[in-house]
């Protein structure tokens, strides 16, 4: 029996990292067609996927670690994630261009935290540690905000009595759930809004589903993008799941005994590396069982 390759129904690009891409690409053009040096300058990653960061570097894209490293004169592009209002104020003294290819749905995640500190809630975020999206916002609002990752983050933790609940765009629905039940406990009014993007509540929930149907989840991606490593856990709780790069990753170990493989990919990646692993799990797959050829 051949082996049957499915895909999720929701998988790749999300609408905010096509248009990061889309300005950033039309701006090295812009600056290409002007036969001027490239002075497109990204704050940290555009997106977190670094095929497609390193595609846009060798048209001349310069990525650096904080608005001190942009040159004056050049044209920053505000990354998906997005920035602090104050870099971007920084940037602007310094005479430099904006193009702020900041995704809507976190823009909406500044607003709406912005509301609820002016009207005196402890702000509650829940998302990673670490994150670009995360920090962009706590840096913003620097003050009367906590980040949990978890419900049991929770534990010990103090809050006034009116606590206002957001989400980092890329967050599990039910991970939001269990930390707003939980904060119902100890709280006597609360603002919720459930900030988590569409986006990603349709590919967590075409990649659940799909992985109850296969013997094999891959999911694409960065290994640092947050809502990949989502997807990965959601399809582990169901199925054997590994979370790769490229299809160089994949090992014939990974396929051997398999009937039918799932695949997804995180909102940061592009559908040619989908195409190219699928490609090579065919490859695996008749190298393997010549017969099918």
């Amino acid at each position: 029996m051949a082996l049957i390759i499915k895909r999720a129904k929701f998988l790749g690009f999300c609408e905010g990292v096509k248009r990061a891409i889309d300005l950033t690409e039309q701006a090295l053009s812009n600056q290409s067609s002007k036969k001027q040096k490239s002075n497109i300058t990204v704050v940290g990653e555009l997106i977190h996927n670094k095929q497609v960061v390193s595609e846009l570097e060798n048209r001349g894209l310069k990525v650096v670690s904080a608005v001190e490293e942009v040159k004056p004169g050049a044209t920053l592009i505000v990354r998906s994630h997005g920035m602090p209002k104050a870099h971007i104020d920084k940037a602007k003294k310094k005479g430099i261009e904006i193009i702020d290819a900041t995704c809507v749905k976190v823009k909406r995640l500044h607003t709406i935290t912005r509301i609820l500190v002016e009207q005196g809630y402890d702000v509650v975020l829940v998302g990673d540690h670490n994150h670009a999206e995360v920090e962009a916002i706590v840096e913003s609002v620097q003050d009367n905000i906590t980040v949990v990752s978890t419900p049991e983050e929770l534990k010990d933790k103090k809050f006034s009595k009116k606590i206002g609940v957001i989400a980092q765009t890329t967050q599990s629905e039910q991970n939001f759930i269990d930390v707003v039940t939980n904060l119902l406990k100890i709280s006597r009014e609360m603002k919720i809004y459930n900030t988590i993007c569409n986006a990603s509540i349709l590919r967590q929930n075409a990649a659940a589903s799909l992985s109850r149907e296969v013997d094999l989840m891959v999911v694409i991606g960065g290994k640092h993008s947050a809502n990949t490593k989502r997807l990965a856990e959601i399809c582990r709780k169901n199925v054997e799941t590994i979370h790769i790069e490229t299809g160089n990753e994949i090992l014939p170990e990974n396929i051997k005994g398999k009937k039918t493989i799932g695949i997804t990919a995180g909102a940061s990646t592009p559908s040619w590396i989908v195409d190219k692993v699928e490609e090579k799990i065919r490859k695996l797959s008749r190298s393997h069982n010549p017969s099918k050829k």
